[in-house]
């Protein structure tokens, strides 16, 4: 597995999980970083398979990737399934992410992976994290791991599509990053403190810069996981902005960029941001988006 690979899949097991403890429903497990450590510390990073992600490349098909290369080599476990369809009467209810086999073979380690990037909108009080492209929101992705990904296997289809008859353990595998305008006065119940996070700005605005003497770059998608040092992209601010004043020009989206320490220094990443048009949010998605966060059910 290739350096660069081996240290998304480090950081896809080994990151804070954003769910913050005892959150999740009783019955249901959080796959937080302890155990996601201890994950990694069976495997031989050198003996994984390069995982094959596809073109286009999306963000969730790479994290999907690296977590099969790990589970199907993990020490003692056998990996049953993976991306298993769940349907009834010709309907699919769903699929199961994983399912994993531990050693003790007393149950099934159902593991729902999702990695997601959120911007915090510009609020007093609570945050409310969506999406760059107005798509989805934690508060969403949180209802759906719960009542619709973690329950399959309580469904009689999801029963009978399970490979073997053992008792199912759900487990929540969520990481990602935050970014935030300012620090936030309150953040949602369902996020755990202890998170990735990182700023943003609107294109135009002036950038917060932890040291006058950092270098820049724009990270596509194929970085957007674990923090990686500074290579021969990395550029000083002011040649960086006019680099990417070019792009914005062409083609005005958002981006997410990184600080990084000069090279003398090791060029180890600094901070994290996300650059969005200055006319993000759009209002007419921002309602619609905000219309089915205030569908979901006020749980008692």
């Amino acid at each position: 597995m290739h350096a660069t690979t081996a240290a998304d899949l480090h950081w896809l097991l080994t990151s804070p999980s954003l769910i913050r403890p005892g959150t999740l429903p009783a019955g249901m497990l959080d796959g937080d970083s302890k155990l996601g450590a201890h994950w990694w510390s069976q495997l031989n990073p050198a003996l994984l398979p390069e995982p094959v992600v596809g073109e286009p490349f999306r963000l969730g098909r790479q994290a999907e990737a690296l977590m099969l290369a790990a589970l199907g080599q993990l020490a003692g476990h056998t990996l049953l399934a993976n991306q298993l369809a769940v349907r009834e009467w010709g309907r699919s209810l769903g699929e199961y992410d994983y399912l994993l086999l531990p050693p003790e073979q007393d149950r099934l380690l159902h593991i729902e992976l999702a990695v997601k990037v959120f911007i915090a909108l510009p609020e007093v009080g609570e945050v409310c994290l969506v999406g760059p492209g107005l798509r989805d929101a934690l508060a969403l992705k949180f209802d759906r791991l719960i009542h619709h990904q973690l329950a399959l296997s309580r469904l009689p289809a999801g029963q009978l599509a399970l490979p073997m008859k053992l008792p199912v353990q759900p487990m929540a595998w969520l990481r990602g990053w935050m970014f935030y305008r300012e620090a936030p006065d309150l953040l949602p119940n369902v996020l755990a403190e202890q998170h990735p996070r990182g700023w943003w700005r609107h294109w135009g605005e002036p950038f917060p810069q932890t040291r006058p003497d950092s270098l820049w770059r724009t990270l596509p998608r194929t970085d957007w996981l674990a923090p990686r040092r500074a290579d021969s992209r990395a550029q000083p601010l002011p040649v960086w902005r006019n680099h990417v004043s070019e792009i914005m020009r062409e083609q005005a989206r958002p981006l997410m960029v990184a600080e990084y320490a000069p090279y003398a220094e090791g060029g180890h990443e600094l901070a994290r941001g996300m650059i969005l048009t200055p006319g993000w949010p759009d209002p007419v998605r921002l309602a619609q988006l905000r219309a089915e966060i205030n569908r979901i059910p006020v749980q008692a």
